[in-house]
């Protein structure tokens, strides 16, 4: 599926529907235990599951992300009723209820409206003009060595981790790369989004798996500000949490959600697979074609392990 939302004519009528069912056929069930009962209950609870998810952009796909792992949550503990298990119950309390503080967690990083997240329909305006927006804007494509030279002329330079850096598993020759441009006397920090990744955190314990110093690690309203007297705004995977569009475009799915300021950086290196790919909310990203940025485009690792090899030269 795209990032962009599907959304049904009458959706919320629907689903309404499907679930006063569900309940209708689980009081059914406790007077005819019948095999269809349950296959009925089974299907509609499929249906639902998918009928509540597609509505959703893709900016918003981290919290429901959180929120379906809260689901399985109360659906245990439930179950821990039914079959007397304390246990159960316990454990199921506990992953539903940290499961819903997380999605609020995550919304109020995003500016969103936790209800409105649930209900879905954000995004609907901006998906079908990302693509277009794309075609034949110009943009610069930088190499690893030209990366490495800018890096160790720099004073200050701020790395910007997000999901590509995760599934890449960079982190650790990312921390090498730091090492080496703090032996040429750079000033390395790491500035962390709330929601980078698939939820709060996910950043600071890759960077702390890579032995990253805490005291590098910065959040969002802790740096923001740095970033005018930045040389390198290092952006490694992400793409959502650095969008202007945010702060600019009031149809975009992700208007309102604080962003990074990287724009205000000298010089932008932006690492991604392809300039084809988009976030998770499906919009493409001003900061590609700013006259200041430089595409890196790779692998996040491969890319990363080659400036470390163009820095020791």
């Amino acid at each position: 599926m795209s990032g962009a939302p599907i959304l049904l004519p009458a959706r919320h009528v629907i689903n309404l529907g499907t679930l006063v069912a569900i309940i209708a056929l689980v009081g059914w069930f406790t007077q005819d235990e019948g095999l269809w009962v349950i296959a009925a209950i089974t299907a509609l609870s499929f249906a639902i599951g998918f009928l509540l998810i597609i509505p959703i952009g893709g900016a918003d796909m981290p919290v429901v992300v959180s929120m379906l792992n809260s689901y399985s949550g109360w659906a245990a503990a439930a179950m821990g009723f039914t079959l007397h298990n304390t246990a159960m119950i316990i454990t199921g309390a506990l992953v539903g209820s940290s499961g819903a503080i997380l999605s609020y967690i995550m919304c109020k990083a995003m500016n969103r409206s936790f209800i409105s997240v649930i209900a879905g329909g954000f995004g609907a305006e901006s998906g079908a003009g990302a693509d277009a927006a794309r075609v034949d804007r110009p943009w610069k494509r930088g190499s690893a060595e030209d990366a490495a030279f800018l890096l160790k002329e720099a004073e200050q330079v701020i790395i910007i981790p997000g999901y590509g850096m995760a599934v890449a598993q960079a982190q650790h020759v990312l921390r090498e790369m730091g090492d080496l441009l703090k032996k040429e006397g750079v000033r390395v920090k790491y500035a962390i989004h709330p929601v980078a990744g698939r939820m709060p955190g996910h950043m600071n314990v890759l960077l702390a798996e890579a032995n990253v110093p805490y005291d590098e690690v910065f959040e969002l309203e802790d740096i923001n500000g740095e970033f005018a007297q930045t040389d390198v705004a290092f952006i490694i995977g992400a793409n959502d949490v650095v969008n202007p569009a945010a702060k600019t475009d009031k149809s975009s799915p992700i208007y309102g959600m604080p962003v990074f300021d990287v724009e205000k950086a000298k010089t932008i290196m932006f690492i991604k697979r392809s300039m084809g790919g988009v976030g998770y909310a499906g919009v493409d990203n001003e900061v590609f074609y700013m006259d200041q940025t430089m595409m890196l485009l790779a692998d996040a690792k491969k890319m990363v392990e080659d400036i470390v090899k163009a820095l020791q030269h």
